[in-house]
């Protein structure tokens, strides 16, 4: 594998980027970004907090609330203040890779493992110990370890919830990131990967590291029918570059197979890229511009003989 060597933690979402975005306006920023009724439906979340955490019904609403006001003073996300996590969509009958890391997770006598990249409070991750996946082969990561609490805060299940979590940056130099407690809990012990809302918050050059690193993640020995597999959604753009006004790079159906094609090359492995801009309204508010779209993806391990 090739050793990534000038990878350097400059382009971390985080305040840095916050203030990039004009949330240094922090007024027109929240106008924006924070709403103050839950805009969606979100019947899945609701059942995870009442079923599995045991909170009363009738106390469900001001719990999510309290913890959104918590992570909205860590970092001021837009999928934070706008309530947009709680949805939990790729749980829908439209979104059919979770369903298949679904029955491959609960099959009898199975060993896969499951990662959330970018968990925010690893919503994802009690959802899939809900529907019965044993959640000692779960895994959650993001880069706030503040988040990665005040999962154990929403949910109630820091003394039952046997999933590991670890807050990492994905793009320290290589020595360093090498030594890290992300790379030394993840490396070599996933089957299966999620990230949404995760790609699009970085450059070309850092999506390249991370996907480099995402592929030191996974379990050697896949197969043609339990490939390694990644998959999530992130803003894309129906001209692909990097944006404008930041240095995040949107990607469309082709470009994204053509950044793994280079991971490929860098690490000796080979990739597929499924994608597509599934039929769902622009995201808005639309930092990231007009022509933005929510691009659904899927990157399956090939077998190279």
């Amino acid at each position: 594998m090739t050793s990534i060597t000038s990878a350097v933690n400059t382009e971390k979402w985080g305040k840095e980027t916050e203030k990039q975005l004009g949330a240094g306006d922090d007024d027109a920023w929240r106008k924006d970004m924070y709403m103050d009724t839950i805009p969606w439906e979100y019947g899945r979340f609701r059942e995870v907090l009442e079923k599995y955490s045991k909170i009363p019904p009738n106390e469900v609403e001001a719990e999510i609330f309290k913890i959104r006001d918590k992570a909205w003073e860590v970092v001021k996300y837009p999928c934070i203040g706008c309530f947009t996590y709680l949805r939990l969509l790729e749980f829908g009958d439209d979104e059919p890779e979770m369903q298949k890391a679904l029955e491959r997770l609960k099959a009898p006598g199975s060993q896969d493992t499951f990662l959330e990249i970018g968990g925010f409070i690893c919503q994802t991750i009690r959802r899939l110990a809900f529907e019965g996946v044993d959640s000692a082969r779960l895994y959650g990561t993001d880069l706030h370890a503040e988040f990665l609490e005040l999962g154990y805060e929403q949910f109630r299940d820091r003394e039952t919830l046997k999933a590991t979590f670890v807050a990492g940056d994905m793009l320290l130099p290589e020595e360093e990131y090498a030594a890290s407690s992300l790379a030394g809990t993840l490396d070599g012990k996933i089957s299966i990967i999620h990230a949404s809302n995760f790609f699009h918050l970085f450059s070309w050059e850092s999506q390249l590291v991370i996907c480099e690193r995402i592929v030191r993640f996974f379990r050697r020995g896949s197969s043609a029918e339990n490939p390694a597999v990644l998959f999530g959604v992130h803003i894309g753009r129906d001209k692909p570059g990097e944006d404008e006004h930041f240095r995040m790079f949107l990607h469309d159906e082709t470009t994204f197979q053509l950044l793994w094609n280079e991971v490929g090359k860098r690490t000796g492995t080979s990739w597929k890229v499924s994608s597509e801009f599934p039929a769902l309204p622009r995201p808005k508010p639309n930092i990231f511009g007009k022509d933005a779209r929510v691009l659904r993806y899927v990157v399956r391990s090939q077998i190279v003989r």
